[in-house]
Parts: structure tokens; sequence; C-alpha cells
């Protein structure tokens, strides 16, 4: 296996270094912007390509890790060229295989795959990569020889079914973007009642760490604390009262009756009927 990667950005350069650090053969890199292709060669000492035919002729396996929005035009420019028996993959959570529309006809074999991984650092998110689970659908061949190469790199895959793909990408998005504005609106929070940014991360990180550990190692119904669980209404009604007409009553409210549901989960028996009417 030989593979180019299509796109020099946070994922291209950070597969490309993760896999020559584990001996699998990375022809190079093509960009738009040739100093961005030559400056993932550089770091990953592969090769840098001007040309896409000629990174498509020198690898049997094709990454394409641009954004979303570039996907289809990077195939529509490749399938013009000799493609039988090449594996063309994609790693955008949000699109399918059905990107690499007339596939078939060119005597590639597609498939999306996609890391449930944050490319936060270009030259360093690669050393944590390993840790990374990943996600895959598309066309057999593909799929076989893309999950055998990341199983035996120690990778959890998970097959998707096409038409689940927004949705799971959506799943990614609220447990990992939102996640940034949740805390952000916590953070504003606090600093609204006097406190610097950095005393607010101090006294907010053991308690996002401590929950993020629960909610990994039990149920929703055990990891679940607070007013809501608690049923303590007079409390959540205080803490509307502050927050009213803000973007931070919006997300309470939002996110208080996802931990009702929970809640009522965990304790069957009380009538939350208070809340429920608050929130």
């Amino acid at each position: 296996m030989k593979i180019g990667i299509i796109g020099a950005g946070k994922v291209g350069t950070s597969l490309g270094a993760y896999l020559c650090k584990n001996k699998i053969a990375v022809s190079g890199y093509y960009s738009r912007t040739y100093g961005h292709a030559v400056c993932a060669a550089d770091f990953t000492e592969t090769a840098a390509y001007q040309d896409l035919k000629a990174i498509v002729e020198a690898s049997d396996t094709l990454f394409i890790t641009t954004p979303d929005g570039e996907i289809a035009k990077v195939w529509d420019c490749i399938a013009r060229y000799n493609l039988a028996g090449k594996l063309v993959c994609h790693f955008s959570g949000s699109l399918s295989s059905y990107v690499f529309s007339g596939i078939d006809t060119t005597g590639a074999s597609g498939c999306s795959i996609h890391p449930m991984f944050a490319f936060s650092d270009k030259f360093k998110s690669y050393e944590k990569f390993s840790a990374a689970c990943l996600t895959m659908e598309g066309q057999e061949r593909a799929l076989q020889r893309m999950r055998l190469l990341f199983e035996e790199l120690g990778h959890k895959v998970c097959l998707i079914k096409v038409e689940d793909k927004m949705k799971y990408h959506a799943a990614a998005a609220l447990a990992s973007n939102y996640m940034v504005g949740l805390f952000q609106a916590s953070l504003g929070l606090l600093c609204e009642c006097g406190f610097s940014e950095a005393d607010g991360r101090q006294l907010l990180g053991p308690l996002v760490k401590n929950n993020v550990r629960a909610m990994l190692e039990h149920p929703a119904a055990e990891a679940l604390t607070g007013p809501v669980e608690r049923n303590d209404a007079g409390t959540v009604q205080s803490h509307l009262e502050v927050l009213q007409g803000t973007n931070a009553e919006v997300i309470y409210r939002s996110i208080g009756k996802e931990l009702l549901a929970i809640a009522r989960q965990k304790n069957p028996a009380q009538d939350y009927s208070v809340l429920s009417h608050l929130l």
C-alpha cells in the first residue's frame, strides 16, 4: 500500500505523520497551494506534488483530507485519470461515500473514514492519534482494506450506515465542538461574577474532568448529579431568573430537558412535573 494524501491541512498532515511513524508508506502530498504540500511533505519526509495526476499515478490509495466542500471537486478531478484498482477515501464526518459519483465506472473502490478525534494541532495531533476510534462506510473492497489497516494499528473501527452519516456527525459535534460553547457559557457567567478567566478555568477544571470521567465510566443516570436530579425546583427557578434573557438561559433550558429525562429514568418514583413546567 502506498498512500497519497490530497489536502495538507491539520487532518492530512497529522494522518501522514501518524502513518509514517508506523511504517506505512506515504507517497506524499498534493495541495491546491503547493507551499502547503511542501510543508507537510517536509514534516513527514515524503514528497510534494505540484500535479494532481502525478500523485494519483504514484499511489495505490488516495486519502482526500480537504474541507468537506472541496471533496466532490477533488473527486471530479481525479476521476479523469486511471484509477483502476485504486482505493479512494475521504475523511469527512458528514459526507458519505456517495460523493464519489460514478466510481463504479472507474475501477476504483471508495469509502468514507472518520476518526472521532480533534485534530487541533497540525504538527502534534498525530502523537495522540493512536487512541482514536474510527467509523467507516462505503464499498466492500475499500472497507476491507482500510478496516484491516487501522485495526492492525490498534484502532477500534465501527461501520456505519450511509444514511446515518449526518446524524452521526451531529452527535460528534455535540460532544466535541458544542462542549466548547457550553464551557464558554459557564466561564462567561463566572467572569460576570468578577472572576478572571484564569480563575474561572481553575474553578471549573476539576468539575469538568470529574464529570467527563463519570460520563465515560458510568451510564448517564449514574453520572447525573445536581438540582435537576434532586428535583430541586426552587434552585432551578432561581437559576432561570438570573439567566433570564440571555443565551445561557436558552442553553440551560434545552439541556435541562435532557437532564430531566435522565432524572426520571434514575428516580421513577419522583414527581418531576414542577420542574418539567419550569423548563
